[in-house]
This record gives structure tokens, sequence and C-alpha cells, in this order.
């Protein structure tokens, strides 16, 4: 076997594939914080919003044009919601309406 010959299997054994995208993005609520605040997606693409932290009655994630909003989310509790148009969602947790974020569809 030529040494060019060896190189080249050396290398194609060392070669390793990139991780494959993830589709979509979680994001984690909790009092007064959306982690990360600002994520971005392909359209068709979900987020899934998930809440650990204790709240009387549970953290509701809300689209600040009103277009949709999640249940109230005890801890531990996820919501996961498909965006099918591109363009940027600006969202917030009703019962802590400081707390922002921003989901930007491509």
């Amino acid at each position: 076997m030529s040494a060019r010959a060896i190189a080249f299997a050396a290398a194609a054994l060392l070669w390793v594939a990139p991780p494959a995208r993830a589709a979509g993005a979680t994001v984690t609520v909790g009092h007064n914080r959306i982690e990360p605040a600002k994520v971005s997606i392909h359209k068709g693409e979900s987020v899934t919003f998930h809440n650990v932290d204790e709240m009387p009655g549970g953290h509701t994630i809300v689209a600040d044009d009103g277009s949709w909003k999640s249940p109230p989310l005890k801890k531990d509790e996820s919501f996961t919601r498909k965006f099918d148009k591109p363009g940027t969602t600006t969202i917030h947790i009703e019962q802590h309406p400081t707390a922002k974020g921003e989901i930007d569809v491509q």
C-alpha cells in the first residue's frame, strides 16, 4: 500500500460527521426569565418552552401580538409551538411581563 493510500485511509478513519442540526429550539422559562432570550429557527420548525420554576398557577408564555399563548405550565412541564411563517415574534411571560423573548423564523 502506498503512503498516499495509507494517509487517505487514516484521514477517512479520523473524519467525524458534523452533528445534525436540531430542528427547532428549546427555551427555558422561569421566574422573570426566558433563556435564551432570542432564538432563530427555520420556517416549519418548533420551539419548546420548558418551565423550570414553581409558580402558583404556572407560567404562561404569550405572543405580544396576542396571536397565541401557552397553557399555564407547572414546574417541569413543556409547551411546543410550530412556527410556519417567516418573521419575528416577540413574547413574554404573562405572570412576569418584564421577562421578554424573541423568536426569529427564517
